[in-house]
């Protein structure tokens, strides 16, 4: 197969890795989570008796991270090699209401807040004005395979899309922005990093105009800053700065410096971006989606084992999605 489909399953791969693997440890406290994986999260783990959600998920199952891209991969390959927002959000009220039970262990607040809101009336184009957290950079990432990060500003106006019902904040559109921009660079061939940042900077920005403009800390500032996390000796004190200062919670200004600090922590080595989120307080899983899915798409190299525990215990065809995908990248 080409470099494309490589890069294209890769991001999918490396959606459902890193949510995987940071499933156990999901909005745990550091003290917590040692008391929980006192040796670490070395592969993927079942969910532990101190579980934040109280779940009992398998391990290697993935949470709304990697249900939702798919969602996204969905409504796409429905629609003729498009995105529209109606079509997706029909799916997505279809899934939750086809799946009530797990709905409060796997929908984020922002998403199930705006989807009650326009069950009740509310018009799309309102439900998601508030909407701040990282839910639309976690499924961001087949828009991001579907569309050319080389037009800044229809880029960002199909990933205004995705954000408008849930998540059509300033902060939200950037960190979604920043995160498809990174997917696109990759998926069309790029393989230089610090380009593929400096380009996802630029349309960043641009997302940064859209949506309700509300006050908040500087996401450019952030991210500049947090680069001097991966200078420390350890990983011990890289988390105790990362989770202590700057924060690795669910708010997109928390996660998206997050994820650009595991990635320059890491080399972008696969493996090691999905262990180092794993292991990790906070929103360890969307962390780990977001910032593997980023790995991914530049080196997809993930284990074959690994793999298939994904596919079989989700039930996710990698290889179909990829090669729909292929057909209708632009």
């Amino acid at each position: 197969m080409n470099q494309a489909y490589e890069r294209i399953k890769g991001t999918l791969i490396g959606c459902a890795y890193g949510d995987a693997m940071g499933m156990p440890s999901e909005m745990m406290t550091r003290d917590i989570l040692n008391l929980a994986f006192p040796d670490g999260i070395h592969h993927f783990e079942k969910s532990s008796s101190l579980d934040f959600f109280g779940r009992k998920f398998s391990a290697g199952t993935v949470t709304d991270d990697t249900i939702n891209t798919l969602l996204v991969c969905d409504t796409i390959l429905e629609n003729h090699g498009e995105f529209e927002t109606i079509p997706y959000l029909t799916k997505l009220q279809t899934w939750m209401d086809d799946n009530a039970e797990i709905n409060p262990y796997v929908i984020g607040p922002s998403t199930a807040k705006a989807l009650n809101a326009i069950k009740k009336g509310t018009p799309i184009s309102e439900a998601g004005k508030y909407g701040t957290t990282n839910g639309s950079a976690m499924k961001v990432s087949p828009l991001g395979i579907l569309y050319d990060y080389h037009d800044v500003k229809g880029f960002v106006d199909k990933i205004e899309m995705l954000c408008l019902p849930t998540h059509h904040t300033n902060i939200a559109i950037a960190g979604a922005s920043w995160v498809a921009a990174c997917v696109s660079y990759a998926v069309r061939g790029g393989s230089d990093y610090q380009q593929m940042f400096a380009t996802a900077q630029i349309i960043l920005e641009e997302g940064m105009h859209r949506g309700t403009q509300l006050p908040c800390p500087s996401l450019q500032e952030r991210m500049s800053n947090i680069k001097e996390l991966c200078k420390v000796d350890t990983d011990a004190e890289f988390y105790q700065k990362l989770e202590g200062i700057y924060g690795s919670g669910m708010e997109t200004i928390e996660t998206i410096p997050a994820v650009y600090a595991i990635l320059l922590r890491s080399n972008c080595n696969p493996n090691r971006t999905a262990l180092l989120c794993a292991n990790m307080s906070g929103d360890s899983d969307t962390i780990g989606a977001i910032a593997t899915v980023i790995v991914g798409a530049v080196n997809p190299n993930f284990e074959a084992a690994d793999i298939a525990i994904l596919e079989k215990r989700n039930t996710i065809d990698f290889d179909t999605y990829a090669a729909k995908l292929l057909k209708v990248k632009q």
